[in-house]
């Protein structure tokens, strides 16, 4: 009887495993399986403690899927180090200036989220950058309303009805470029000089949830996200809810084209970090929502966030990008 119920633990964390081990792409269930992974984690460790007490044999056997699982969730090393004080170059008399940008990315669940709460957020962290996915005319009207506009003085808005709506405001002017083409959701997208420093581009991102028949055009949407940031010469910063998360290939194919993930490369970080979902008494269960940053960056700081009225968690991001001057 013990064995059985290894066995059915087991065969509960085996189709995530089989889902992310061939890459969580569409069409099919694969890809909300994969999704699953890091949930999967349990009833895998649960199987090899039960096994342990009924066959040795049984628990090692066990003990494979259990700690590919468990290595897939561990933080990944960091990519970046810590990097030494700006200072005169000998060869060229030039200095490192140091840009240093903190960003904060939520999802307003088609604009429920609280106004109040998220000018807290962006006065308590010092806020430079803001990013809202599910931004609706009626909620950039209520942060209009509650003040944003002198703590953020310049955006950059696509509100739209649903949840569909994306923006972006900021501490410094933004210079509007042309949207990610072919999304579902707005991807506005913007040059941001902050002092000091070379532009940054900024993009904030919401592309379809691979469920209800989406599977494939999410896939396609990340494609496009990814074709995209690859025409861009230059620091770059890209925040929203994508989604998908390290389970799934199309994003780790994001990452690849040059990106980090900053709550993996973060030197300050609070692993897992997952995002969703929340709300009463549910744990978040994976991290859908992110910051990427181009692989010269120094990623400083990243939290997850509660935000009253919303689904996901919020993602706070202190980035530094050294530049010549």
């Amino acid at each position: 009887m013990t064995g059985l119920a290894a066995l059915i633990f087991m065969a509960l964390a085996l189709p995530p495993l089989l889902a992310r081990l061939t890459g969580g792409h569409a069409p099919g269930p694969v890809t909300q399986l994969a999704a699953l992974a890091p949930v999967a984690v349990v009833p895998a460790t649960v199987a090899v403690i039960i096994a342990a007490a009924t066959a040795r044999w049984l628990a090692v056997l066990f003990a494979v899927p259990a700690v590919i699982l468990l290595i897939w969730q561990l933080p990944p090393r960091r990519r970046i180090g810590y990097r030494t004080p700006a200072r005169p170059s000998r060869e060229s008399g030039s200095a490192l200036a140091t840009v240093r940008l903190r960003l904060l990315t939520v999802n307003a669940q088609a604009g429920a989220a609280d106004p109040a709460a998220l000018l807290r957020m962006v006065r308590t962290h010092n806020v430079d950058v803001l990013a809202v996915q599910e931004l609706t005319p009626q909620m950039v009207r209520r942060l209009a309303a509650a003040g944003l506009g002198q703590l953020l003085p310049f955006s950059h808005l696509d509100p739209r009805s649903g949840s569909r709506g994306t923006g972006l405001w900021a501490r410094w002017p933004l210079t509007p470029l042309p949207p990610v083409p072919g999304l579902t959701s707005a991807a506005p997208r913007a040059r941001i000089d902050p002092p000091g420093g070379r532009p940054v581009t900024l993009t904030a991102v919401h592309p379809l949830a691979p469920m209800r028949g989406h599977a494939d055009g999410w896939q396609r949407e990340l494609v496009l996200i990814r074709q995209t940031l690859a025409t861009v010469d230059g620091p770059q910063v890209v925040a929203g809810d994508f989604n998908a998360s390290r389970d799934h290939r199309p994003f780790r194919d994001l990452l690849a084209a040059g990106f980090m993930d900053c709550a993996d490369a973060s030197q300050s970080r609070s692993w897992p970090g997952f995002t969703w979902p929340t709300g009463g008494r549910i744990l978040p269960v994976m991290r859908l929502d992110h910051v990427l940053v181009s692989r010269t960056a120094t990623v400083r700081m990243t939290r997850a966030i509660r935000l009253p009225n919303t689904d996901h968690h919020g993602v706070l991001a202190a980035i530094e990008f050294a530049q010549e001057t």
